[in-house]
């Protein structure tokens, strides 16, 4: 038991002396080899760290003597164009002084010249003021001698050279106005033998219908008879006038917009054809208007489109399917502005301007008469009015308003309407103008103006579309003269009918006469 126990201790001494001395001895044989590696590798590490770092040396060497050599000749070449500049600034300093020595050379120059100049200027004076002193003596001796005055007979020269001189362009203007004139009805008969050549209108003019006749007699007095209808009727149409003729049994439609007027007609005859209670004729009427509204847009278009004019304001379109429901002297308009632009159309070809204004003028020229029922003034000027509101140039507005002479005809474009608008009018066939209805229109006239007190003279002119009247100026006052010439035309709107509107002059006229 105390062997083993001995041998236990004994061998636990040992191997705590062994473990001691491998703790020890082990680790620290393992860190020397370790350091002595450790230091091979510095050792390798730091000659190859001097073996880099001269290899660096020298290759930055190398790079600095390579830099230095390129800057060297960077600061040559340098060198050498500040050397330039240097000499170019040297040539220019020169040059800048040789032109400074001109320039003062110059300015002497210069300076000595406008001395000569203000002398030569002084002497001028001088001598100017001699010679007008000479030419006042010579005058006044002139005027000596001679009796005469230098200013009466320079005066009297000059009248004479311009009165020469006047006689000698009035014979030459002269001459060229007979040589024109000779030479212009030749040239005019030749364009408008060409024009209608050219022209060949293809339609018949329509008949334009403004009453109703009724075969029922017992609807005719009743219609007749019943007044507030037919005030209802005229309240529906505004401007239409509406009368009965008891002998015929038929019912006229005047007046008023030419639409309004047709759209009303197919009312009566409607309701009276259909015996309807006259309490549906505000729809029925209605219902026509619209009708013809779409028709009159639709003739509008229509013409543009046949004419092949564009641009042309819907408004305006409108106005001129109006047209179709109004004639002057049983022609229908709307067919005479279609006839009127393609005549001008061909007459502007003729005479060198623009056939497609000429023609927008023809279109236009008669929209006045669709609203002049209800606008005072002449239908040229109303479709003049109308056509610049809605855009259409100056010239061509211009052009429409002076289709009557109510402006002045200025321009080729003028004449060309002018013309156009008189040869549809003056065709054989386009105008139905019996010579009684005429005369007796004419002889209502002059009744109605002689009803006045203190006319002495009436003259209807251009068809009876102007009444020059003359007065007594002892019996009417010039204050009086412009009252009188309103309550004519009044008198004559409500008794006489006549298409178009009349335009009333009145003329006072002061005479004194002695004897010898």
């Amino acid at each position: 038991m105390t062997e083993a126990i001995l041998y236990f201790v004994v061998s636990a001494v040992c191997g705590y002396i062994i473990f001691r001395f491998l703790l020890f001895y082990v680790p620290r044989r393992m860190l020397d080899g370790e350091k002595l590696r450790y230091r091979e590798i510095v050792d390798e590490s730091l000659k190859e760290a001097d073996s880099i770092k001269k290899a660096n040396l020298i290759r930055t060497e190398q790079e600095l003597s390579s830099l230095e050599a390129e800057q060297e000749e960077s600061l040559a070449g340098k060198r050498e164009d500040l050397n330039l500049i240097d000499n170019d600034l040297d040539t220019q300093e020169d040059h800048l002084r040789q032109e400074e020595d001109s320039l003062k050379y110059l300015q002497r120059k210069i300076q000595s010249k406008a001395d000569k100049c203000n002398n030569m200027s002084a002497k001028l004076q001088t001598a100017q003021k001699k010679l007008t002193d000479n030419h006042q003596i010579m005058h006044e001796e002139l005027a000596r001698h001679c009796g005469e005055n230098y200013t009466d007979i320079r005066e009297q020269k000059i009248t004479q050279m311009i009165d020469t001189k006047n006689i000698e362009y009035q014979r030459d203007a002269k001459a060229l106005v007979s040589n024109l004139n000779a030479g212009a009805k030749q040239i005019a008969q030749r364009f408008l033998s060409r024009t209608h050549a050219r022209y060949r209108p293809e339609f018949t003019w329509p008949r334009l219908l403004n009453s109703v006749e009724v075969k029922d007699s017992k609807m005719y007095q009743s219609f007749h008879n019943d007044e507030r209808v037919i005030q209802d009727l005229i309240a529906l149409a505004d401007g239409v006038q509406i009368k009965c003729h008891e002998d015929q049994q038929k019912v006229t439609l005047n007046g008023g917009l030419g639409v309004a007027r047709e759209a009303l007609r197919l009312t009566i005859q409607s309701m009276l054809a259909k015996k309807s209670k006259w309490d549906k004729m505000a729809q029925t009427y209605t219902n026509y208007l619209n009708r013809l509204e779409r028709e009159a847009s639709r003739l509008g278009s229509e013409a543009c489109d046949q004419l092949q004019l564009p641009n042309i304001a819907p408004e305006i379109q409108k106005l001129v399917g109006y047209l179709n429901w109004r004639t002057s002297y049983k022609q229908n308009q709307w067919y005479h502005s279609i006839e009127v632009a393609t005549l001008a159309g061909l007459l502007g070809h003729e005479l060198g301007v623009d056939p497609q204004s000429a023609q927008r003028c023809g279109l236009l020229h008669d929209i006045g008469k669709a609203i002049d029922y209800r606008i005072e003034g002449s239908h040229a000027v109303i479709s003049g009015d109308y056509a610049d509101r809605y855009g259409e140039s100056r010239i061509i507005c211009d052009a429409v308003m002076s289709h009557h002479n109510d402006l002045i005809l200025e321009t080729p474009l003028a004449y060309v309407l002018k013309a156009a608008d008189t040869l549809s009018g003056a065709r054989p066939g386009a105008r139905v103008n019996l010579e009684d209805d005429y005369q007796s229109r004419l002889n209502a006239i002059e009744d109605v103006i002689m009803t006045f007190d203190g006319i002495t003279k009436v003259e209807p002119m251009h068809g009876a579309k102007e009444v020059r009247v003359e007065v007594d100026q002892r019996r009417i006052k010039e204050s009086d003269l412009e009252a009188l010439a309103k309550d004519i035309a009044q008198k004559l709107s409500e008794e006489v009918a006549f298409p178009g509107q009349i335009k009333v002059m009145v003329t006072r006229r002061f005479e004194a006469t002695k004897v010898a």
